[in-house]
């Protein structure tokens, strides 16, 4: 009986302690140094010029003054020749330990991209503080700059505004919100390619520069998101950028898409959500782009698009259908467009301006970038039996050489709250 009772006590003690041996290695909120956003830029002699935007924790908390982003952050750059390990430099320096748990935003350079980033992807995925759904940038110049150029002006919290500046493609359509965990996928993947956002900072300081960045690109009547980041006609205090895409070849950064072309890759990915999209007006009979008239709709997805690759005398043939719908927003001009037969030729109007826009986007990525960005191969790869015989096929080679059939269907829900848009005289 007692030896009974003992035993019971014993187990009464051991039973406690596996429930409360996992605090061992805890770390208190205070003790952390957290990461907002992270910069990877090529360094001397295969070295990365690393660079970590850190949250200064009681600054984001009281709130400073909007845009005072140096005193809710702090920025600190080491050069090393692996990530974790110019981390291990930057934690004997500073008196947190650094913390990957709330980034937000990895930035890397474009010369960097050019060379290769498997090694650096790998990283970011096996390590565990970085969240799959942080987002990845590729910026035209320097990472650092980049970092050091940023200033929230409509957020408190450095980490809110990145945050949000990477989710509104949802609503722009002008990039991509690509993530660490679909970059390597794509990475990875035998039958498509990567794309990440398109970063830069704008050397935009007042309005009279905004003439010449429209005539350096020397097109009559150019439309809003036909630009990279960078290139963006806007003056603002906030000199960082985001519009367009980097693509991708493996590892490997070949090309950028305009924010309209990234708009396109969305529409064919079925990845889009909704944008203003603005178009000239079909009966403007004018090349002056000052005269020239404009529509402008807010276009989403009516459903995904139907998708179909077979092979006909070894070449890849794609059938591409898309159904968007959308409501009008503005017309500029005189002609309405709000019912009946106005109506039906603007639908007929806008498919056919998107189509032929579209076509040109897979032309480019087929020609150009040479790059499957948009995983056509996936309706393909299904149809073999035999893994060993789509590895043989090898399909980014066979992509070279596709052919495009596109249609779309566009239909207008709703004129706005205009019933009829009635001609001035002029």
């Amino acid at each position: 009986m007692i030896w009974r009772i003992k035993k019971l006590l014993i187990l009464c003690m051991i039973i406690p302690m596996i429930f409360i041996s996992g605090c061992f290695d805890a770390s208190e909120p205070d003790d952390l140094a957290y990461v907002v956003a992270m910069g990877l830029d090529k360094g001397p002699e295969d070295n990365l010029i690393i660079t970590l935007l850190l949250a200064v924790p009681i600054a984001v908390g009281v709130g400073p003054e909007p845009g005072e982003i140096e005193k809710s952050t702090n920025i600190v750059t080491v050069a090393a020749p692996t990530i974790l390990g110019g981390i291990n430099v930057i934690n004997s320096l500073i008196s947190k330990r650094v913390n990957f748990a709330h980034a937000k935003l990895i930035v890397i350079s474009k010369d960097l991209a050019e060379q290769g980033i498997e090694k650096i992807i790998n990283t970011f995925i096996r390590f565990r503080e970085f969240r799959p759904d942080t987002y990845l940038g590729i910026t035209k110049g320097s990472a650092e700059e980049f970092l050091k150029s940023s200033k929230p002006l409509l957020e408190f919290n450095p980490s809110k505004h990145f945050e949000l500046i990477m989710e509104s493609f949802a609503y722009t359509g002008f990039s991509n919100g690509c993530t660490i965990e679909e970059f390597y996928s794509k990475m990875e993947s035998t039958y498509e390619e990567a794309v990440a956002l398109l970063l830069d900072v704008s050397r935009i300081q007042e309005t009279k520069d905004l003439a010449e960045m429209i005539s350096s690109r020397n097109r009559n009547g150019i439309l809003e998101g036909d630009y990279t980041a960078g290139e963006i006609p806007v003056v603002y205090e906030n000199k960082v950028r985001q519009m367009g895409s980097a693509v991708f070849r493996g590892d490997k950064m070949v090309g950028e898409l305009t924010g309209l072309e990234t708009f396109y890759y969305l529409v064919v990915s079925g990845k889009l959500g909704e944008m203003y999209f603005t178009l000239p007006d079909f009966n403007e009979s004018t090349d002056i782009a000052e005269n020239r008239d404009y529509i402008t709709l807010r276009l989403g997805q009516a459903r995904k698009p139907e998708i179909s690759v077979k092979i006909k005398e070894n070449i890849p043939v794609v059938d591409i259908k898309v159904s968007l719908e959308g409501d009008i927003l503005a017309i500029t001009g005189r002609n309405d467009y709000s019912t009946g037969e106005g109506l039906k030729k603007l639908e007929k109007y806008a498919s056919e301006y998107i189509r032929e826009k579209v076509v040109l986007f897979l032309e480019k990525t087929r020609d150009e970038l040479n790059s499957d960005i948009c995983f056509l191969g996936k309706y393909l790869k299904k149809t073999f039996l035999y893994w060993e015989d789509w590895i043989k096929f090898n399909w980014p080679e066979k992509y070279e050489k596709a052919q495009f059939n596109v249609n779309v269907e566009i239909k207008i829900r709703r004129s706005g709250i205009m019933v009829k848009q009635i001609p001035g005289i002029i």
